[in-house]
Order: structure tokens, then sequence, then C-alpha cells
């Protein structure tokens, strides 16, 4: 899984193995993909599931969840939104003291976003600013993902190995979970799913999901290669 590390996103999978970091960017590199797709049982197949997150408080705020234990609202993403928040010059001098060769993920998202967001500058933020941050974000996720398994899958020899690597990608929902709020389900809504094999590479995301919505299908068309 290359999904956001935060304890809100925690899959409980056994044999699974976190590719992700801030954003649910894969920050393992090429070096911890390699040591993934090495694990994998001969002949086996792989499957990875990826994508940022965003929370949807109780009031039905984009951006903002009730946290077990909290009674204040928190930031979902935290990186994605401080990213944005940087890149907008609103970030507290609280927040730009954390950037730096300290926080690497973090100025990396921000240098990857900035010119991405260059459509909502100077808007207020609202819901629909932050959907379009967080959709920014799943570009930033699949585009590093698909960096770092080419790296291999474009070898003739790792097909000797494993069979097929299916690519599940999306954007995790997150719902308020705090003091005095019910627990509220959490959701995922997928925008890719490929399969790829030495034979090339097939969209197989309307034989599972159909073709809603209609917002999955830039994503769908996305290239692997």
């Amino acid at each position: 899984e290359s999904l956001v590390s935060d304890f809100v996103n925690k899959l409980q999978v056994d044999g699974g193995f976190n590719l992700g970091g801030l954003g649910g960017l894969p920050f393992v590199g090429i070096s911890g993909m390699g040591a993934f797709v090495h694990h994998c049982p001969d002949k086996g197949k792989i499957f990875i599931m990826f994508g940022p997150h965003v929370g949807v408080s109780n009031d039905g705020t984009v951006g903002k969840i009730e946290r077990i234990g909290q009674k204040a609202l928190s930031t979902s993403c935290g990186a994605g939104i401080g990213a944005y928040k940087a890149i907008m010059g609103s970030a507290s001098d609280e927040e730009k003291a954390f950037l730096g060769t300290k926080d690497f993920q973090e100025e990396y998202i921000i240098a990857k976003l900035r010119d991405r967001l260059e459509p909502i500058k100077g808007q207020p933020s609202s819901n629909e600013t932050v959907t379009f941050v967080t959709n920014k974000m799943y570009d930033l996720v699949w585009e590093m993902l698909r960096s770092e398994i080419n790296a291999y899958t474009t070898k003739a020899s790792f097909w000797d190995e494993t069979t097929e690597v299916t690519l599940l990608g999306g954007i995790v929902i997150n719902r308020g979970h705090g003091d005095g709020v019910p627990g509220g389900e959490d959701y995922y809504q997928p925008l890719m799913l490929k399969s790829l094999t030495k034979d090339g590479e097939s969209d197989i995301y309307g034989d599972v999901f159909g073709d809603f919505p209609a917002l999955a299908a830039p994503h769908r068309n996305a290239k692997y290669v």
C-alpha cells in the first residue's frame, strides 16, 4: 500500500508492505519498491493500493476531521493542506519553522504542487479548493509510484517471477471519530484500476466499478508507461 502515514488510514492486512509517507507518496523510492517486489512469492501477484486522504468533518468541512481523544477539529491531510498553505502564503510562523532540510518530504510536496495550484491562487480556502488540492495530491502519488514500479516492470526478467501487478488508485475519505462524535464510516473513492502483465496493460476499472464516477475518467486514461 502507498497510503498516507496517518493512523486513521491503518490497514489491517497480513503481509502488507507500507510504501507511503506524507501525502501517501511512496517515499521509499526505487530501493524500497525493489524490496517490496522482490518479496513477492515465486510466480505470484502484486497488488498495490495507493492514494492520498482527506477528512470530512461531522459538519461537512472538507479537510477537517474529528480525531479520537481530541475536542478540536484536526486537519486532514495535514501534509497536503500544509503545502497548500505554504504555497498560498497563509502558513503560520510555527508551520514555516518546520520547513527545510529536516522536513524533506513536505518540501518535495510543496515544490511539486506549486505550479499545479496556479488555478486556485487568490481564492479563499473552501471545500472546493481543498478538494482541488486533494486531487492534485493524487496525481503526485500516481506519478511517483509509476516511476518507481516502472524501474522493475520494464525489465523482461521481472515477469519471470511475477505474473501480474494490479494498481488500485483512489482517495481515502476519513470521517469523524472524535469526542462525542459517532464513529463515521471511512470511504475509498477509486479512480484507477489497472492490471499489468508481461503482455501489457489493461484498464479493468469498468469491470469492477462500472462507469461511475465520471471524475475517474481522466485517471483511468492515464497511461502506466
